[in-house]
């Protein structure tokens, strides 16, 4: 890359211009690097290199200067990835404007805010943590907005912040489902999925399960993703990653072994279960509790 388009690029968190282009590259040059797949178009008029990762602040600078503002602010989702809490892989750009977006990849939200709702982070503008998470809250679908505030919670946010942001948003969409899943929100969740997989056994009617139980066993002190002290029941969610391959046995086969000798009995989840069919893990669970 020529050096003063090099030079906007690293004050623009990696992105650059259609027009600063043109300052040292011909309209041919841009669309022969375009084509070639050397950069990569983030929004109107605006451009990456292809090993330049889409960050959330590379894509937020991209859509204010797609817009042509001066100062733009990640909100929703974005905000969340800026945070440190977001759960979902959609990619899409969330900021706060009033322009409408000629991008389906952009998400503008006309939104009231405060000037103290905002913060700097990692270099660009956003909602606050707390501004962040109960808007994530409000209008994500359950099992997702639950894994953000477990999430968000884990990285420090106290329940007590997101009781004070949701209480001045009275009126708006999706509030109700924000108070409810703050009351159900536990930081001791250690993934989405978990989380995920905890609500559909709250909404199937189950006791609400405890996250990440400690069980002392003969073998040593033994974690269960999800249980229920009572009835010595555990729940297991089994990820394609930590769950697979050969080493799987090694580390599952000896703790599960030891917790059924000592009484526990173990029921494991997947994620199409726990997207599609949650009734084939809580059914067996409640009819365990039955039996109990």
């Amino acid at each position: 890359m020529r050096s003063e388009l090099g030079q906007f690029r690293d004050k623009q968190f990696g992105v650059f211009t259609a027009q600063q282009v043109r300052r040292e590259y011909t309209r041919a040059e841009l669309r022969a690097r375009v084509d070639r797949q050397e950069w990569v178009r983030v929004f109107q008029g605006v451009y990456r290199e292809a090993a330049m990762p889409p960050t959330p602040a590379l894509r937020v600078e991209a859509a204010r200067l797609s817009m042509g503002l001066p100062f733009l602010a990640a909100c929703y989702d974005t905000a969340a990835e800026l945070h440190g809490f977001s759960v979902l892989d959609d990619q899409l750009t969330h900021v706060l404007g009033g322009q409408v977006s000629r991008s389906r990849r952009l998400i503008v939200h006309r939104d009231r805010i405060d000037p103290t709702e905002l913060e700097l982070i990692q270099g660009s503008v956003a909602t606050n943590a707390a501004r962040t998470a109960v808007d994530v809250a409000r209008t994500a679908n359950r099992m997702d907005a639950l894994a953000t505030l477990d999430l968000a919670l884990r990285r420090g946010l106290s329940r007590a912040e997101l009781a004070f942001e949701v209480a001045k948003q009275v009126g708006r969409r999706g509030r109700r489902q924000a108070v409810e899943l703050i009351e159900l929100a536990d930081h001791r969740a250690e993934s989405p999925m978990e989380s995920r997989t905890r609500l559909q056994c709250i909404d199937a009617g189950l006791p609400h399960p405890e996250p990440q139980v400690e069980v002392r066993t003969r073998d040593g002190l033994r974690r269960i993703d999800l249980g229920w002290r009572h009835w010595r029941i555990g729940l297991e969610y089994h990820s394609a990653t930590w769950h697979s391959g050969p080493a799987a046995a090694l580390r599952d086969n000896p703790r599960h072994n030891w917790l059924t000798t000592d009484g526990w009995t173990i029921y494991y989840a997947d994620a199409p279960d726990v997207y599609h069919h949650p009734d084939h893990f809580t059914e067996p669970i409640r009819h365990a509790m039955y039996r109990g």
